[in-house]
């Protein structure tokens, strides 16, 4: 009943939508159609190896800050926080864009990779956070129609970066590229909770609500409880006891149960009386003549004068017995293994007593022995005892040690103890170094014999996009399907990126070329749709939440690895296809390695579970 009262209540609210597909059109093609500037940058004679450094420190920068912006993102949250944070990483987007128009062409991807995966990984937090707080009963559907929004950007944005390219120049268009990316600007400004959609937390506490209203006297003329009811303050009189009429009971008919007024008894003579204010009302005083107020004032005088000679009488005396302890003072001491009596008293007298003087006082602040104690105990405070900078700046460092503890170490050593861990890491890369290759092809196109021109390689990709596209229309499918048959997709995936990349290593013309980029299309786009929900049912919802941070950071850390490796393979001859030749061979050992999980998992949950169905009916 409560999931269809919520299906019934969902509302699709169609500009955050539209915004958060916009948004994926826009960011995450960055990266995936930089292949374009990259040949651009290789025909300027610059190494393919830079060109390298751009995809892998943007997939390391990204999947570092993940966990980070994840956790914060909670903090940041409310009516402006999500907006603000997502705009900030625009603006670090469209900074890093400009920076790369003005410094030297060999340090363009390393700023293009850094801030720009910064940039994305603030984003992108921003929007999962504003989605799962949103679409709550339909989130599958909103992801699917995100990773379509990704597909059609994947197919526009190569031409555009090429129509810029074209125009104004290599350098200048990453200006006009900021400025493009700019005008997702009002789209973040959509970001935004719906705050009024809270009623399903209270639904919970129907009961709890109840007594919360009767707490606050309200609707409780005919409820009767332990809770204590408020005075009818309008038949109180304030002048006297005899005339309060608070205690007294009205005239009403006993057999009617409903009585609004509380019975209090009569209050005590001792009761201080108070008005509406809160003010103590005095009682009432007698007037008198001028000669009892003469009488009564030369009383009060008289009284005065007396306390006032008893007091001087005191301090004398006090100071009498003062100047006796100081003259004379005696000490019982107990002596220790002396015979004696027990009362014995000795008598100790200090005849002078020799204050110290200014003089002294100087000499004493003067000597070798006090300057040099204060010397050391001054060098003692500078060294040993902090000031508040040091103090601000050791605490502020202790919180780091101890974030970066949180961060990482813990969740990396839970996850290594976890067996799952290792499978689902290996997927996670496979998706990643599958984003590499995509990146890589419009370069490899380019120095082919004979070559692809840049164009119809645009269009290539493009095709690339519209297979992904093709495939996102299944995203209906995708969410009714069980989560534990998402890896028998995800294993279908796996084997059709092997197919593609084996197809890219064997094209020697168009024809072939235009069949890779299809097949490359639908495998990146079942990959990206199903790994992460086989990564968690492989893994446990217990476990994956533990789990989820350690898979990003170690992943980002292992492609980044796998980069560096390659940029040594890249500039030699033959490279890029030498290149191809790894990732198709590590793709190949991922699909076997899940071909024989999945397997075993076939054979525990059909096979095993059979063959006891079938001995128990024999």
């Amino acid at each position: 009943m409560e999931g269809d009262q919520q299906s019934k209540g969902f509302s699709w609210r169609w500009p955050l939508l539209i915004s958060a597909i916009f948004l994926n059109i826009c960011i995450p093609n960055l990266i995936l159609s930089y292949g374009v500037l990259w040949v651009q940058l290789a025909s300027n004679e610059v190494p393919l190896w830079v060109g390298l450094a751009a995809p892998s420190s943007f997939l390391f920068v990204y999947g570092l800050t993940q966990c980070w912006f994840r956790e914060a993102a909670d903090s940041w949250g409310g009516p402006v926080g999500y907006r603000v944070m997502t705009a900030t990483g625009l603006f670090i987007i469209i900074l890093s864009l400009i920076i790369c128009a003005f410094i030297p062409l060999y340090f363009q991807p390393v700023v293009y990779g850094i801030l720009g995966g910064f940039g994305a990984s603030l984003i992108s937090t921003q929007v999962d956070a504003v989605l799962y707080e949103t679409y709550d009963s339909r989130l599958g559907l909103v992801r699917g129609m995100c990773f379509t929004g990704q597909a059609v950007g994947l197919s526009l944005f190569p031409h555009i970066l090429f129509v810029l390219t074209n125009i104004y120049g290599y350098v200048y268009s990453y200006i006009v590229l900021g400025g493009i990316m700019l005008q997702t600007l009002p789209a973040i400004l959509l970001l935004k909770v719906d705050e009024t959609k809270k009623y399903a937390y209270f639904s919970n506490y129907k009961e709890l609500s109840q007594t919360l209203t009767c707490y606050k006297n309200e609707g409780i003329e005919n409820l009767f409880g332990t809770e204590l009811q408020l005075h009818s303050l309008t038949k109180k009189c304030w002048k006297s006891p005899s005339d309060d009429n608070l205690h007294r009971v009205d005239e009403f008919d006993c057999d009617d149960g409903n009585i609004l007024e509380t019975i209090t008894p009569p209050p005590s003579p001792e009761e201080k009386r108070r008005n509406v204010f809160g003010v103590e009302i005095l009682p009432e005083i007698p007037e008198e003549s001028e000669t009892d107020e003469i009488s009564i004032s030369e009383l009060s005088l008289s009284v005065n004068k007396k306390r006032l000679s008893n007091a001087i009488k005191r301090f004398s005396t006090l100071g009498d017995n003062i100047d006796e302890c100081i003259t004379s003072q005696v000490r019982k001491d107990s002596l220790g293994n002396i015979e004696v009596n027990e009362n014995t008293e000795i008598e100790v007298t200090y005849d002078t007593i020799e204050p110290i003087t200014d003089i002294q006082t100087e000499k004493l602040f003067n000597s070798f022995g006090f300057r040099s104690r204060t010397t050391y105990t001054n060098l003692k405070r500078k060294f040993w005892i902090p000031s508040y900078k040091l103090y601000k700046a050791k605490r502020r460092f202790m919180y780091l040690i101890c974030t970066i503890n949180d961060t990482f170490l813990k969740p990396l050593t839970r996850s290594l103890s976890c067996g799952a861990f290792y499978p689902a890491l290996l997927l996670n890369f496979t998706k990643l170094s599958l984003t590499v290759q995509t990146v890589l092809m419009p370069v490899i196109a380019s120095r082919m014999h004979p070559n692809i021109p840049i164009l119809e390689a645009n269009f290539l990709i493009s095709l690339q996009g519209f297979t992904w596209i093709c495939f996102a229309i299944c995203t209906p499918w995708l969410v009714q399907t069980k989560r534990s048959n998402y890896k028998y997709i995800t294993v279908c995936g796996l084997a059709i990126s092997t197919c593609a990349c084996f197809v890219f290593l064997r094209a020697e013309n168009l024809d072939l070329f235009s069949i890779g980029y299809v097949v490359a299309g639908f495998g990146y786009g079942i990959i990206t749709s199903s790994w992460e929900k086989t990564a968690h049912e492989l893994v446990g919802t217990r476990k994956w939440a533990k789990i989820h941070s350690t898979l990003e950071t170690l992943s980002a850390a292992l492609i980044a690895l796998f980069c560096v490796g390659l940029s040594f393979v890249i500039g030699r001859d033959n490279g890029l296809q030498m290149s191809l030749l790894i990732i198709g061979v590590t793709m190949s050992a991922i699909s076997l390695i899940w071909a024989i999980i999945v397997m075993v998992c076939l054979y525990k949950t059909k096979v095993k579970s059979y063959g006891l169905k079938r001995k128990w009916l024999v």
